[in-house]
């Protein structure tokens, strides 16, 4: 669509017009050659405007052209288009309308629209063939050309441009193009040779490195372990030789071939005595001398110092029931390497376990965190890791080797929906909840199951930390003090009116009579109720403002709903606090030492024998990773590949914190204990 001028609203001041038209017609009368009177317009319209001005709103200029140059270079490059655009519907075969051609094509170029693009260079091409901006039209036509896919027209141009082009960098770059060309045709070892030519050959440094992080790119997502073999034969020395071998080094790593090991190792040592990689290299070689035996070797990454000393020890102590109970220890099979991860950066522990190729799996860490920081070794190493504890969000996402079996929030609020729903009937529910990062998590996980199991969230009300009095959140749920209660109930039957239907539309609450005995005009013997538009309160905070909050649900008479909760209602002290004041109040946690659950009941005796004392929920989580690892190996699992292939299997596993699946993100999919709170006391609800 022809853009024009006209349309823009058009306000300069008038001593700016002025202005330009002396310097105009100035210029017009001096002898002065075209690039000084060019570089003169250029002034004229980017002479100062009024703050307040956009690009749109400056006054009218002498040339679209100009108007687009400007705005081509200040970055503005859509609106530039508009401005050549309506240049080469004025004078199509105007000076300039070559470049106007060039830059339309580099400017669909950039927005990848790349048809569009390749139209106008192609008309650039057909005018003028042998100029200077002929060579730009035709490398970049080449480019669209690439990203359309149409590989040999795009060849046929590269190879020109590599050896007609006056500017040395874009040869090279034609000749990287070449290279891309040849891998997406699958043909890497011709790639590999035209990139490696261009890092010997060239001497412009982004270049080389281009070409080298090319190769290197191919060398580890593309190349098979057949290929890589006769790669090392063909080049036996020098780069690419060394990333090549590190390649091998890797896949012979992951397959735990010991054998193949050991001779790539002696090969790489003797050709690349001074390489980077050499200490990591010797430091593999000495960990197959000193495992002569061939075991299994399984990670463990803790804090065993510190203040987080003993979370890392409850959990140390669950691996190690599960391992002394598999047997496999004692019968030579598998050697567990515990480190500590507060004495020295935990990257550095893990990447001594991934340089280990007799260590098939790592427990740990234990700190979202830490996790985090592991998630590129994991990935180099393609190292399984398996975290017991850390619970952020989105963890097991960040890496296919990030394994976890904690109680996530997500989980809970999942599992609790379900279970009010499937299990207790519930249909309609209010959500009371703090206003910080795990309430908000837990709130919509909730809404989110409630909804998609055809429930309903009637309303959801938020509360400060700080906070001692939800008054206003409980009036905002229909709540009613004893004194307004018997008053509205006493206008009803003196007034004879009914109550205000409940329902989609109607109030959270309405006040209903059970009880009087009419005396004259008044009601003696009075009792009233509240009843409630819901079933069930969905209350996701920790212990301390839970039981703040109870009895004052109960004070407005908010007393008949189930109240639904989290694991952070798992304390004596909310029973304590109140106990008296809850009728039926149900939460979720993932592990419940006196549960009835058989494999949970010998896991507690198991670990009370062992220890002395009783296990917590870190220690329930950390054995049920231990057993998962060792069910992968009595499978058969002899490397880490084929460990993470059968931890990523394994459906239905009866742990001790739950009934446990992992998902193809590395998530354990959990079935959770729930809780209920009645008459004061703690239990699972069966």
């Amino acid at each position: 669509m022809t853009y024009r001028l006209q349309k823009h609203n058009i306000k300069k001041t008038g001593s700016q017009i002025i202005k330009n038209q002396i310097l105009y017609m100035k210029a017009k009368t001096c002898p002065l050659n075209y690039w000084t009177f060019f570089v003169l317009l250029i002034f004229l319209f980017t002479s100062p405007v009024r703050a307040e001005e956009s690009v749109e709103d400056r006054g009218p200029q002498l040339s679209p052209f100009l108007e687009a140059e400007y705005l081509y270079h200040s970055g503005e490059i859509k609106k530039s288009q508009l401005f050549y655009q309506e240049y080469l519907s004025r004078k199509p075969g105007g000076d300039r309308s070559n470049t106007a051609l060039y830059r339309l094509g580099t400017i669909h170029q950039q927005s990848r629209s790349f048809a569009t693009a390749v139209r106008f260079y192609k008309m650039l091409l057909e005018r003028l063939p042998s100029s200077l901006l002929a060579y730009d039209a035709k490398l970049g036509m080449a480019q669209c050309m690439f990203e359309l896919e149409q590989y040999g027209e795009a060849e046929i141009l590269f190879r020109n441009i590599s050896a007609s082009h006056p500017d040395t960098r874009k040869k090279w770059e034609a000749r990287i193009h070449l290279g891309k060309l040849d891998e997406k045709r699958l043909d890497y070892q011709s790639a590999i040779e035209k990139l490696r030519k261009i890092y010997l050959q060239s001497d412009v440094k982004d270049v080389r490195n281009h070409a080298k992080e090319m190769i290197d790119r191919i060398i580890k997502e593309k190349l098979g372990k057949v290929m890589l073999i006769g790669l090392s034969k063909k080049y036996s020395s020098g780069f690419p030789a060394d990333q090549i071998l590190l390649r091998l080094i890797s896949i012979y790593r992951e397959e735990r071939d010991v054998e193949q090991l050991q001779i790539i190792f002696a090969s790489f040592l003797r050709l690349f005595p001074d390489h980077p990689q050499r200490f990591v290299i010797e430091s593999g070689l000495k960990k197959i001398e000193d495992n002569k035996e061939g075991k299994l070797r399984l990670g463990v990454v803790l804090p065993l110092t510190g203040k987080m000393a003993l979370t890392g020890q409850q959990v140390l102590q669950g691996v190690q029931l599960a391992i002394n109970e598999s047997g496999l220890e004692r019968d030579g099979k598998l050697e567990v390497v515990v480190k500590d991860s507060a004495a020295r950066p935990v990257e550095e522990v893990v990447g001594e376990f991934g340089a280990d190729p007799s260590m098939i799996g790592v427990i740990g860490p234990v700190l979202s965190g830490f996790v985090k920081r592991v998630v590129p070794v994991a990935d180099h190493y393609r190292l399984p890791v398996f975290t017991p504890t850390a619970s952020f969000a989105g963890l097991t996402d960040l890496s296919p080797y990030v394994f976890r079996n904690a109680m996530t929030r997500k989980l809970q609020g999942k599992f609790i929906a379900d279970y009010a729903v499937n299990v207790l009937q519930l249909r309609r529910f209010v959500i009371v909840y703090p206003l910080e990062g795990y309430g908000f998590e837990l709130k919509d996980t909730f809404v989110r199951e409630v909804e998609s199991l055809g429930a309903e969230v009637v309303s959801v009300v938020g509360y400060e930390r700080s906070q001692t009095d939800f008054k206003e959140q409980i009036l905002e749920i229909g709540g009613i003090d004893d004194d307004k209660l018997t008053k509205l109930v006493e206008d009803q039957l003196k007034t004879n009116t009914a109550p205000p239907p409940l329902g989609p539309n109607g109030p959270m609450s309405r006040p209903l009579a059970e009880m009087g005995l009419w005396s004259g005009e008044e009601v003696e013997s009075l009792k009233v109720s509240l009843e409630l538009s819901y079933d069930a309160i969905f209350l996701p905070g920790f212990y301390d403002k839970v039981g703040l909050i109870v009895p004052q649900l109960v004070f407005y008479n908010v007393d008949a709903a189930t109240l639904l909760g989290a694991d952070g209602w798992n304390s004596p002290e909310l029973v304590k606090i109140a106990g008296n004041y809850m009728r039926k109040g149900y939460f979720v946690d993932g592990f419940y030492a006196q549960s009835n659950r058989p494999e949970v009941v010998q896991f507690v005796k198991q670990y009370k024998s062992f220890f002395a004392e009783e296990p917590t929920i870190l220690s329930a989580q950390s054995y049920d990773v231990a057993k998962m690892y060792i069910q992968s190996i009595q499978l058969g699992a002899e490397n880490r590949l084929e460990t993470r292939d059968k931890l990523l299997r394994i459906r239905g596993f009866q742990g001790v914190s739950g009934r446990t699946s992992i998902l193809p993100n590395g998530e354990a999919d959990k079935n959770l204990f729930t809780m209920k709170i009645i008459k004061k006391k703690i239990s699972e609800d069966n």
